[in-house]
């Protein structure tokens, strides 16, 4: 019985198999009982849920971003912001909106673009209230 490999199994059931996490457990806290060992798995479990709590947080980061850009998204159009605000596409900004995977890692915008798309927004939002039409 090898402790990595059993460490490697519990770790791996972690999020994903309740039964089977808890089955392993027990199993290493029956098997492997040097301080050592229930440290190095005590440590391992704490590393896979501080990964897991920074998952979420950068889930709720990217849905409140979202959440507060859909009525804008409604209203105007991303294509326009995208171009006239920051030179890029409008599949960059939507990538950024969406945080889809971009070389392997979630796209998110930065705090210098979050300004920027407020800065947008509030521009967008003058030029609109501004604007009278006569006849």
């Amino acid at each position: 019985m090898k402790f990595k490999e059993e460490l490697g199994k519990l770790i791996g059931y972690m999020g994903s198999d309740e039964d089977a996490f808890e089955k392993q457990f027990i199993f290493m806290r029956e098997n492997f009982t040097t301080p050592e060992q229930i440290s190095q798995m005590e440590k391992g479990i704490q590393v896979q849920l501080d990964e897991s709590a920074k998952r979420i947080d950068d889930f709720i980061e990217d849905a409140k971003v979202k959440l507060q850009l859909s009525p804008v998204m409604e209203i105007v159009s991303l294509s326009y912001i995208s171009e006239k605000y920051f030179n890029r596409t409008r599949n960059w900004l939507y990538q950024k909106v969406n945080g889809n995977k971009v070389n392997g890692k979630p796209a998110r915008f930065t705090e210098n673009e979050i300004n920027t798309l407020n800065f947008a927004i509030q521009d967008i939002s003058k030029k609109l209230g501004s604007t009278v039409i006569s006849l």
